[in-house]
């Protein structure tokens, strides 16, 4: 079977030189899976290189007829995921293409409908996938008793009940980074992974309206052994030499055990004298008792997803925690030593100008060793989609949900088109949320000491990367001025007025003129996750 992540654009846009690839962790986890169930497979990341007619049989090489196609779908993969059914099942008419992940959880029915797709996993996939593939493999025909699963008979789509969550996930196989060193080998040479990301855990307690993951876990938390992670770590930081780990479960500290007997292994097995370590959490787990533990294990930075800069706002995502919480995590963090980075989103229901200045202006006091500004996506299976804006006049689904990204994923020189945004809100046009995204981004960027930090390879929390001793290498040269000149460029129009660029970008690009201020705004309710979305059996 061979496992993809799908991809129509390189990694990191005009920064892709920089910016070293993240693991497709999804793909990895369910391959090694299948591997331990007897049923070899490969992973194929098209980050790396599009699966084409040219390099296609060099991929499938050594599988075993009719292949099976396992493709991974986020929203903003969707278009490229669907294509690539087309030409796998053009090429191979007798092949089976399966889908999973968040897209194809939400729309089970959309995937079917193109033709090319013949079976949906829903949900969390290891044990839903083997049984499927077996059933395949078994010549079954009847499909109906495998738990999680779409797929069509004839023209109708049948639902399959929901498949229990894994109750542990350390009856899961480590993962297989040694799959992605094969991929590396036959791709092009500039091309890398960032071997520091891992993930330690399933699910979050927390019901924001925004986050696909409830969708697929519910409530329902779960998380390695200490054991298993020391594992993992181990191949990271001694077999591929990773010395900055970013732990990026969706809330790391919410098992404050577990936690403190972790950061105990990490100092007894030594790895914290070759590797230094981040996390990821809500600011409210983030308390005192914890940080004797995480100082000892050598945690250096903590993220923190602040999203939007006012308590009115908070309560439209139902994150269920004040603006101030973040004052008091940042200022604990700061005082044990750790850098804080912090994670917005621009474009919410409801927000003004007003809120993302002083969203930023939070960020100045914080004072992040890093700060990033994205576009609120609406994800398809969230209420925040599903019950409120499905329907706005102010969403924008270009193609196959191809506005549902970041719009800086194709940004270039000014004037360049911008990417379209999935959601606008009332109070603001859309090129004012697209300049005000690369603005905020670019002043954090743009700080002589994140500079320096940079360009001299000491700084290790940047979302970009040079190469060792890169002043040997004439051709660096070249890609730091260019690099250098989309920065300085972008954030000097995204600085002039308003009024000024405004007019210019949409005489240029007449699609912008569709969604500007109303007049008159209507009432925003918030919406929250039903109580049935936080079932989710265990087995």
């Amino acid at each position: 079977m061979l496992l993809i992540n799908p991809s129509k654009y390189k990694f990191g846009g005009s920064f892709s030189h920089y910016v070293p690839l993240p693991l497709p962790m999804t793909i990895g986890t369910l391959s090694a899976y299948m591997d331990a169930n007897g049923y070899p497979s490969k992973v194929y990341d098209e980050e790396l290189e599009l699966i084409d007619a040219q390099n296609i049989e060099r991929i499938i090489e050594g599988l075993p007829k009719p292949y099976i196609f396992g493709i991974s779908i986020l929203t903003s993969q969707a278009a490229r995921a669907y294509n690539l059914a087309k030409f796998l099942k053009t090429t191979y008419p007798d092949c089976i293409v399966i889908v999973g992940g968040f897209h194809a959880t939400a729309l089970p029915e959309e995937s079917l409908n193109t033709g090319a797709i013949d079976f949906v996993v829903r949900g969390e996939g290891e044990r839903v996938l083997l049984e499927l593939y077996e059933a395949i493999r078994g010549d079954r025909k009847d499909f109906s008793e495998i738990k999680g699963i779409c797929f069509k008979d004839g023209d109708q789509v049948i639902s399959t009940p929901d498949a229990a969550l894994i109750a542990d996930l350390n009856t899961l196989p480590l993962f297989p980074y040694y799959k992605y060193v094969e991929l590396l080998k036959n791709c092009p040479s500039d091309v890398k992974y960032d071997w520091g990301f891992t993930i330690t855990s399933r699910g979050c307690p927390y019901e924001c309206n925004f986050c696909a993951q409830r969708m697929m876990t519910g409530i329902t938390y779960r998380y390695q052994s200490v054991e298993n992670v020391l594992k993992n770590l181990n191949v990271l930081v001694n077999e591929l030499g990773a010395t900055n780990i970013y732990l990026m479960d969706d809330n790391f500290l919410t098992q404050k055990t577990r936690v403190k007997e972790l950061c105990d292994g990490i100092y007894e097995s030594g790895l914290w004298e070759k590797c230094e370590f981040s996390l990821q959490t809500r600011a409210d787990d983030f308390n005192e008792k914890l940080m004797p533990y995480l100082q000892k294990a050598r945690f250096t930075t903590v993220g923190f997803g602040l999203e939007v800069g006012t308590d009115r706002l908070m309560e439209t995502l139902k994150k269920d925690i004040k603006v101030e919480t973040y004052f008091k995590s940042a200022e604990l963090a700061n005082r044990y030593g750790l850098g804080v980075a912090l994670y917005l989103m621009f474009g919410v229901p409801g927000e003004t100008s007003e809120d993302r200045e002083q969203a930023y202006q939070i960020v100045k006091k914080i004072k992040p060793v890093m700060a990033k500004v994205a576009n609120l996506i609406p994800f398809p299976g969230t209420p925040l989609y599903d019950d409120s804006l499905k329907n706005s006049p102010r969403l924008n689904i270009v193609g196959t949900w191809e506005s549902f990204d970041h719009p800086l994923r194709t940004l270039g020189f000014p004037l360049k088109k911008p990417a379209p945004l999935p959601y606008v809100p009332e109070d603001a046009s859309e090129w004012e949320i697209t300049r005000d995204i690369i603005k905020y981004n670019f002043l954090n960027i743009l700080q002589l000491n994140k500079i320096v930090g940079v360009v001299s390879s000491k700084s290790k929390h940047w979302w970009a990367r040079m190469k060792p001793r890169w002043y040997l290498y004439p051709m660096e040269y070249y890609h730091l001025i260019k690099i250098g000149l989309i920065l300085v460029s972008n954030l000097s129009f995204a600085l002039l007025p308003l009024w000024l660029t405004e007019p210019i970008m949409e005489f240029l690009y007449p699609e912008l003129q569709k969604r500007v201020p109303e007049k008159k705004r209507s009432v925003y309710i918030a919406p929250e996750w039903s109580k049935e979305s936080q079932r989710k059996v265990r087995a």
